[in-house]
């Protein structure tokens, strides 16, 4: 049988269907009636976990939760390039021989060249989901451009050089035209207008937080649902998963130029908050089938391997209960959440 020679309403069927991105990659592959007859809109995926790849490899691995598996997917572009980060379905990618920038799609192995960024391994902050609009700004970086000196990089298409900031974390968000800024030693929160270039405002962190307390803890810096919360973790490597709990903030803009200030919260709806080793995003459970809303999915340091890398496990806190269990994971000593897309460069 040809099977290349299958009705194209068929095909479309049929790859309307695959519950993994991974299988609809194959599917595409088969050939190029296949692959023009698929579908353009990648049905809701739950977050893959992008194990970290070797540099130059063209064979990444994508943990599903769904399967408690691997995926395997083949991305050529990879062959001569760095995974340095990743953010809403995009790697930020740099040239093994220069120090040439690239956003890649691994899914359709499609990407974009960034400008010249003099910054040594920077680290993805956000990116849109979209990195080729034109409205505002797409795409930002963080690095160490002479240390100490942070620089947070900002990039919109068709821009042939970065705006910068001279300040950064990698602890930090895009909301509203603003970049977030946590400060990593007074834990205060900068708020930046980007267009401006120009801090607006300063906000400190919630009563009992400070430089050095509570001991151990990690905060995270999330938009959420039209909101940006303040995550933090009490965390201690020698300690089990199920004593690790969180406290959860919510900026609140202050009116009539009052400051901003944080808000304590015991709940954040049907959003489930993705914790990557120093930040995160947020989804709605009522989009992905298999999540639980009001929760947070976050990587447990068991300790620090013999190369210094520390090792972490998956584990998800209710937050209504107050509960944390560890999950079914192979042990990583890095990668990221990843949200598979179908869009084109």
């Amino acid at each position: 049988m040809d099977w290349s020679a299958l009705p194209p309403e068929l095909l479309h069927l049929i790859s309307t269907k695959f519950s993994s991105f991974s299988d609809l990659i194959h599917f595409r592959a088969v050939c190029n009636t296949w692959r023009a007859s698929a579908t353009s809109v990648l049905p809701t995926q739950i977050p893959y976990f992008l194990l970290e790849p070797d540099p130059g490899d063209t064979t990444l691995q994508f943990y599903s939760l769904t399967s408690c598996k691997a995926h395997t997917v083949t991305v050529p572009s990879c062959h001569d390039q760095t995974v340095l980060d990743l953010s809403n379905g995009f790697l930020l990618v740099q040239h093994l021989e220069n120090p040439d920038l690239s956003l890649l799609n691994p899914v359709t192995n499609s990407k974009v060249s960034l400008p010249f960024l003099q910054i040594k391994r920077p680290q993805l902050v956000w990116s849109s989901p979209d990195p080729t609009r034109t409205d505002g700004y797409t795409v930002c970086l963080f690095g160490n451009a002479r240390l100490p000196n942070k620089l947070s990089a900002f990039w919109r298409c068709g821009e042939l050089e970065w705006s910068t900031i001279n300040n950064g974390s990698p602890r930090s968000c895009y909301y509203g035209e603003m970049h977030l800024v946590l400060s990593t030693v007074s834990k205060n929160l900068d708020i930046f207008d980007v267009a401006t270039k120009t801090l607006r405002d300063v906000v400190p962190p919630p009563p009992g937080e400070g430089p050095f307390s509570p001991r151990g803890a990690l905060v995270y810096i999330v938009a959420s649902a039209g909101h940006v919360l303040r995550v933090l973790e009490h965390d201690d490597r020698c300690q089990p998963v199920d004593q690790c709990h969180f406290d959860i903030h919510r900026l609140e803009f202050g009116a009539d130029k009052k400051k901003p200030s944080w808000v304590k919260v015991s709940n954040i709806g049907d959003q489930v908050l993705f914790l990557n080793i120093v930040n995160g995003f947020s989804i709605s459970a009522s989009c992905f089938e298999g999540v639980r809303g009001n929760s947070i999915y976050f990587m447990k340091a068991e300790g620090i391997l013999f190369d210094h890398h520390s090792c972490y496990n998956l584990a998800r806190y209710d937050i209504g209960t107050g509960i944390a269990e560890e999950l079914p994971f192979p042990s990583v000593t890095g990668g990221a959440w990843f949200l598979p897309s179908l869009h084109y460069f």
